[in-house]
């Protein structure tokens, strides 16, 4: 299947892929003045739509940028191009810029904005790397100080998962003043004598879905678990350390700056989590059949 979608939805119209442009000077071209979300399809079904939806809504109020259509038509637009494109397995992406003007820092009146919304089929981390565990380095976290708000003025996470890349790591963990924030496109847990911790919500770090899921499934199995302050010595000594994405969804870090992370395998909390979130998120399609849908 190519990486290239046949058709994209642009500013309440599906068009063919080569025939989505936008204007030179959309803001979001020019200032990076918009918001995006991902968002996984399992089985044919958009899993946490509520949550991403929900997600995108305060991200634009954030940016007091108008939400127009509203994200029931945004929802209705990467269904139906589910729909015609057959997938089952796939990934919404969504784009929306403030619009198009002449170029100013101040905010113009009376324009529409730019709505895209993308449907490719579903990355996934390799089944190797699931199993035996991917490398990260750290990173300074050197980021605006509204990290919950998902824009897409994202160069400082593209520079360091090049950093990353570089090191032959999968992902770089960022640190603010000393403690763990998240990562360049995933959100990030270290189990701290014998409790899954991740650091807790605020601007410098995503509100990630996957990482809401994650802390519920904990809850679910039984597994103490904590959003609290992680240091950068925690983390380095932590007994295990996860990463967690729409895409990525449970991925073991095995090694941190070179170092082994605990037994340099992925542990056991790691695999629980692993195969909870695979319970669940597989059986989205059947799920949704016995209710009808």
């Amino acid at each position: 299947m190519s990486d290239i979608p046949k058709e994209v939805y642009l500013n309440g119209r599906i068009v063919p892929y080569g025939e989505a442009v936008v204007p030179i000077e959309d803001r979001g071209y020019q200032f990076a003045d918009g918001i995006y979300e991902v968002i996984r399809v399992y089985s044919g079904q958009i899993f946490e739509g509520e949550r991403h939806f929900a997600r995108l809504e305060r991200s634009a109020a954030f940016l007091e940028l108008p939400l127009s259509p509203g994200v029931a038509s945004v929802r209705a637009a990467g269904e139906e191009l589910l729909r015609r494109g057959a997938l089952r397995e796939a990934q919404i992406y969504i784009q929306v810029t403030r619009g198009v003007a002449a170029r100013a820092h101040a905010l113009p009146t009376d324009i529409e904005p730019t709505v895209v919304v993308l449907v490719r089929g579903a990355v996934v981390p390799p089944e190797e790397q699931v199993e035996r565990g991917v490398a990260a380095i750290t990173a300074s976290d050197t980021r605006w100080a509204h990290v919950h708000v998902k824009v897409i003025g994202l160069l400082p996470n593209v520079l360091a998962k090049q950093r990353a890349i570089r090191a032959g790591a999968y992902e770089a963990i960022f640190i603010r003043d000393g403690y763990v924030t998240d990562c360049t496109a995933t959100n990030v847990f270290a189990v701290i004598d014998g409790a899954v911790t991740t650091p807790p919500k605020s601007n410098y770090i995503l509100h990630g879905i996957t990482r809401e899921v994650v802390l519920e499934l904990c809850a679910a199995e039984g597994l103490p678990h904590a959003e609290a302050p992680v240091t950068e010595a925690q983390l380095h000594g932590a007994e295990e350390i996860f990463v967690t994405g729409t895409n990525t969804e449970v991925l073991p870090i095995v090694t941190l700056n070179g170092q082994a992370v605990g037994s340099g395998a992925p542990g056991p909390h790691t695999r629980q989590l692993i195969a909870a979130f695979r319970r669940l998120t597989r059986g989205v399609g059947a799920r949704a059949a016995a209710a009808g849908h």
